[in-house]
């Protein structure tokens, strides 16, 4: 329960009500919804203490009064909407109250995202402040021809093109509904369900400790969409539960950040860039979901075979059926805590918006929760959702604002444009060379940045190169998309892999150079339907699909047994590198190709079992294990 004597508690509680209510009854004015959500988000950031140091009675005075100013400014633009909505941006000069306003409002959100995402997106947005000045006096392509002053403040605060552009906006509904979703369905029970049922149903398996971190945490991701929160609380359980039964605390953290980052790849709910894709694309939210559909699963298919092969690698011992849950049992006791997931899926089904379809699926995931003592969301409850989805959305609501920035530069630049003219000139035409730089590109952006901003940028500069080259719009997107996520599992900024190291009392390096190679399929299947979009179910017969599918399919399995080492048997070089080149032909398009791997696939597997696996290895071996 929030300590309610906080005023950062009132906040939160008051934002939260102010977001639930325009989900239900419609948004005001953008001139008023966004900037009155970027104001709250401002204030909150400065009243949520950004570190575990103790703050002074100056620094809390400060932070309060940081506070304040930035609800006066979101308080302006709803006192003097009328005025803002009818005056012509582009020929009337701002008034010098709403410039000194909308400069005061900036500086305070610079400063609340420097204290929450870091410095990194602050001295992003800064460097293209300067751009935009600069333009007349750069070289090249870079060269434009500059923006004025006053110009700049209001397009960047006074219209709905720079930090109230479409970031914000998808952040101030979409976004903040769902974390919402998501700390309801916490709080209800929802994450026990799902380490129950994967408990039920791989616990028993060979490598079941680590194939439950799999499937709970992807099972978690589909309601919730944030990797860090994933990680902690599926974490809290699955990486004891993964070292109790012989795993190596590097091998046991990286399996849980490499799955709980992949939750924002699996429908229905798949993070604040998924929703930020569909407004940008114009597309309705479901083309996007049923298009991350097959990758998404592949990702954690990937994942569960390199779990599993690492198991029988080590002869791993198996937990006792008989001390795990059952299936019947699990769905006995929490199936109604499925109510509000269905919901959203129906709505989103039958075409109905994604707020539209969140909001009810929340009031039933609430409702449902009623079912069961244990489950129930009553007051004290509510009062906590209330809190936690309002802080949760914080860094999320300032990180869009932020790179609103950005895109507000590049648009009255026309930077996106000369960069991806740039870029096609660099790779010249060669769709490889142009989908490694964007690559690059998304990764060194992601290093610093939110999976948000990243895409956000990526997709404003380097999408529409691809897309020049021929590859489909949704493809080129869900490029950037991707590589923008696996960007949080690349050192030395994987932050999910701190969390999970500690958890383990693992070595961070260690951990995240081994979530990277367990993530290792993430990185090759977006170059796969880049090729060929079949994945993203796009330009295909079912025929093909299906083909693609389940090519794809065997090569990350391949992949999987080549990075751990392990098939039927150790491997021996050359069918390690049989495998891992089998596994490259197959994921990507091509009949040759396809033949080819599985021509790999078959020596191997022919190979190994001419000959009897070592006795170290643990093979056939079923040792149990009391269940924790």
């Amino acid at each position: 329960m929030p300590d309610l004597r906080s005023p950062r508690a009132w906040l939160a509680i008051v934002w939260s009500l102010f977001q639930l209510y325009t989900a239900k009854q419609g948004m005001f004015d953008l001139l008023i919804q966004l900037p009155v959500h970027v104001a709250f988000a401002t204030a909150l950031g400065f009243l949520t203490p950004a570190s575990s140091a103790p703050l002074t009675a100056r620094r809390r005075w400060l932070d309060g009064l940081g506070a304040l100013a930035a609800l006066a400014c979101g308080a302006h633009f709803v006192a003097w909407n009328r005025f803002l909505v009818t005056r012509m941006a582009m020929v009337d000069d701002p008034r010098m109250l709403d410039v000194a306003v909308s400069v005061l409002f900036m500086l305070l959100l610079l400063e609340a995202s420097r204290r929450h995402i870091g410095g990194a997106l602050v001295v992003l947005a800064l460097a293209f402040i300067a751009y935009a000045f600069a333009g007349p006096w750069l070289p090249g392509f870079l060269s434009h021809g500059g923006v004025l002053a006053l110009k700049f403040v209001d397009l960047q605060m006074l219209t709905v093109e720079g930090v109230f552009g479409i970031p914000t906006l998808v952040s101030a509904t979409y976004i903040f509904l769902f974390v919402v979703f998501g700390a309801v369905m916490m709080h209800g029970g929802l994450l026990r369900f799902f380490t129950d049922i994967a408990l039920a149903i791989a616990g028993g398996t060979r490598g079941g400790a680590g194939k439950v971190a799999v499937i709970s945490s992807g099972l978690f991701g589909t309601v919730n969409g944030s990797a860090i929160a994933n990680a902690v609380t599926t974490g809290s359980f699955t990486i004891p539960l993964m070292t109790r039964a012989g795993y190596r605390p590097e091998f046991a953290a990286g399996v849980e950040s490499t799955a709980s980052m992949g939750g924002q790849l699996i429908p229905p709910v798949m993070g604040a860039a998924a929703f930020i894709m569909a407004e940008t694309l114009g597309l309705p939210y479901w083309s996007v979901v049923v298009s991350a559909v097959i990758p998404g699963v592949l990702y954690f298919v990937a994942v569960g075979t390199m779990v599993h092969f690492e198991a029988a690698r080590q002869g791993l011992p198996v937990f006792s059926r008989t001390e795990l849950p059952r299936p019947v049992a699990v769905l006995r006791r929490d199936a109604h805590l499925l109510a509000g997931p269905l919901v959203l899926i129906y709505f989103l089904v039958a075409g109905a918006s994604p707020l539209f379809g969140g909001f009810w699926a929340l009031v039933v995931a609430v409702v449902a929760s009623w079912v069961r003592r244990e489950t129930r969301i009553g007051p004290a409850k509510a009062v906590t959702v209330l809190v936690d989805g309002a802080q949760n959305s914080m860094p999320v609501a300032l990180a869009c604002a932020t790179v609103g920035i950005v895109v507000g530069v590049v648009a009255i630049t026309g930077l996106g444009l000369k960069l991806a003219s740039g870029i096609v000139g660099v790779s010249q035409g060669s769709l490889l060379v142009t989908l490694l730089l964007t690559m690059v590109a998304a990764l060194v952006l992601g290093t610093g940045l939110p999976t948000s901003a990243t895409y956000i940028i990526t997709s404003i500069m380097a999408a529409p190169a691809l897309v020049q080259l021929g590859v489909p719009v949704l493809a080129a997107h869900m490029f950037v998309f991707y590589f923008g996520i696996l960007a949080d599992l690349t050192p030395p900024t994987a932050i999910s892999t701190y969390a999970t190291s500690s958890i383990a009392g693992a070595d961070v390096w260690k951990t995240q150079w081994m979530a990277m190679g367990l993530a290792l399929s993430g990185f090759i299947i977006p170059f796969s339907f880049a090729y060929d979009p079949a994945l993203l179910l796009l330009k295909s017969s079912v025929a093909h699909i299906v083909l693609r599918t389940l090519a794809t399919t065997l090569g990350i399995v391949m992949l999987g047994a080549g990075v751990i080492g392990y098939l039927r048997a150790p491997t021996r070089l050359w069918e390690r590198a049989a495998l891992l080149g089998g596994a490259v032909l197959l994921i990507f398009p091509g009949a040759l190709g396809d033949v080819v791997g599985l021509a790999c696939f078959v020596l191997v597997l022919v190979a190994q079992g001419r000959r009897r696996a070592a006795p170290a290895a643990g093979r056939g071996r079923r040792d149990t294990i009391a269940f924790p």
